[in-house]
């Protein structure tokens, strides 16, 4: 055992022979430590996977240092299909221990195959969403998305559990017993799993009782009909009535005919009024939601041309003051650059107004109504040329074009700075590229900006790593 403040080798003694440091404590908090790493240990050997992370989160929590304990947890969590808290174990063991451990590893054999870690990572994302839905109630949806994910990423052990739990509210026994029933061969005492078993089968026997007590039911006695007696002298027999209806069929038509007619004017009298009238009140309905949409709309038309007018404006005053300047100096650069921007804007096309202006650094513009024409051209653009560019990146990056993708996301990112996604497929790209100082530059963005994000855990994970 060493010591915590020298390093030094320790004795038996309370206190280090190097620099007399009083050992005692750390001596028992370390021997403590190791005693529940050896517990989470024999449990994870009998597959007991939940109980071992109690353990070895405990044994960390008393020496943050164990990096045994640390590794044989990102194990566990891999094996219970947590992927993202296993390396974050084993990212955080490799900085405490540069040499000679496992965890560098580990986090190579991850890293080594990027399609089947995206995948297991979008498990765990669809997984939150599938919570999410069914927090807000929409249980379909979240059923549709744990099915996927259990047949994507099958030691995922809480999309199991949540699904199962689906379908006991859904009263499917069967299939909550089989997805149970998986989590059990992952996990052989996972505590929920167990609960939720034996709340079926405390549901089955309520519900084999109760039929069984229903077969025992006394049973409605039927009334028994008297057999008939031959007949007696004191009897009466009625004769047959020889009265015929007649058999005119002029008179059936006349019948018929009449109830059509009175059918008819039942719905004409009755059904129509009140058809016509909600049919009348839905036309009235719509126009007057077309009136609104179209007031709406030229507002909104109004509005775009006040703005149109305002950059034609600001930005002949610009050229103005332009053409009284020579050269091609610095200032002239930014000024013309924010002129092709406004034209462009002008012409409608939104992506390369905001592409003129993208590198273009507002307080390097020589006046104040340059600043005033970048900010309203900017505020008309970026955004929209935000999502252009994303969404040509998310193309690009689907048929493996990663350099292209790069170029767009980038581009997205620095026209955005909120849009979190366009730094992380950034990121994702130069991983692909191998350019891993461009990738780090991007999940630095989301561990510095984004830290209650989805992407977090990742970003910061390379970070620490590279």
């Amino acid at each position: 055992m060493r010591c915590y403040k020298c390093g030094g080798t320790l004795t038996e003694a309370d206190r280090c022979p190097q620099c007399g440091a009083d050992t005692a404590l750390y001596k028992k908090a370390v021997m403590a430590s190791n005693a529940y790493y050896n517990l989470g240990l024999a449990k994870a050997r009998v597959r007991d996977l939940s109980g071992a992370a109690e353990s070895l989160k405990t044994s960390i929590m008393i020496n943050k240092n164990n990096t045994d304990a640390r590794n044989l947890l990102g194990l566990v969590y891999c094996e219970m299909g947590e992927v993202v808290e296993a390396l974050s174990e084993w990212v955080i063991s490799k900085n405490l221990k540069p040499e000679n451990n496992p965890a560098s590893s580990y986090i190579a054999q991850i890293q080594s195959n990027q399609s089947r870690f995206d995948m297991v990572t979008g498990t765990v994302k669809k997984y939150n969403t599938a919570l999410k839905y069914a927090k807000e109630g929409n249980l379909d949806m979240a059923t549709i998305q744990l099915k996927k994910i259990v047949v994507q990423n099958p030691q995922l052990i809480k999309a199991h559990q949540l699904l199962a739990l689906l379908y006991i509210k859904d009263k499917e026994y069967g299939r909550a017993k089989k997805l149970l029933n998986s989590v059990l061969k992952i996990d052989r005492n996972n505590t929920l799993a167990q609960l939720y078993l034996k709340e079926i089968d405390d549901e089955l026997q309520l519900r084999k009782k109760q039929s069984s007590q229903s077969d025992f039911l006394p049973k409605k006695r039927e009334k028994k009909v008297p057999d008939t007696k031959p007949l007696s002298g004191n009897d009466v027999i009625m004769p047959r009535s020889s009265y015929k209806e007649p058999s005119n069929g002029a008179i059936t038509i006349i019948n018929i005919l009449a109830g059509v007619a009175i059918g008819a004017a039942l719905i004409w009298f009755l059904v129509m009024p009140s058809r016509y009238k909600g049919i009348t009140e839905e036309y009235n309905k719509s126009l007057q939601d077309y009136s609104e949409q179209l007031s709406s709309g030229n507002v909104e038309l109004n509005s775009m041309t006040q703005e149109l007018e305002k950059v034609r404006s600001e930005k002949e005053a610009l050229e103005e003051k332009l053409s009284g300047l020579s050269g091609d100096s610095g200032s002239n650069k930014l000024l013309t650059a924010v002129i092709k921007a406004a034209n462009l804007y002008i012409a409608n096309d939104t992506v390369a107004a905001a592409e003129a202006l993208i590198d273009l650094d507002v307080s390097s513009l020589p006046t104040d109504e340059a600043k005033k024409l970048y900010n309203t051209v900017a505020e008309a653009t970026m955004k929209p040329a935000a999502n252009e560019f994303y969404n040509k990146g998310t193309t690009e990056y689907g048929k493996a074009d990663y350099s292209s993708a790069a170029e767009n996301f980038v581009n997205a990112f620095k026209c955005d700075s909120t849009k979190a996604e366009a730094a992380y497929y950034a990121a994702k790209c130069y991983v692909a590229l191998n350019q891993p100082e461009n990738a780090k530059k991007y999940y630095q963005y989301i561990v510095e900006g984004f830290q209650s994000s989805s992407y977090y855990s990742e970003a910061d994970a390379y970070v620490k790593s590279h």
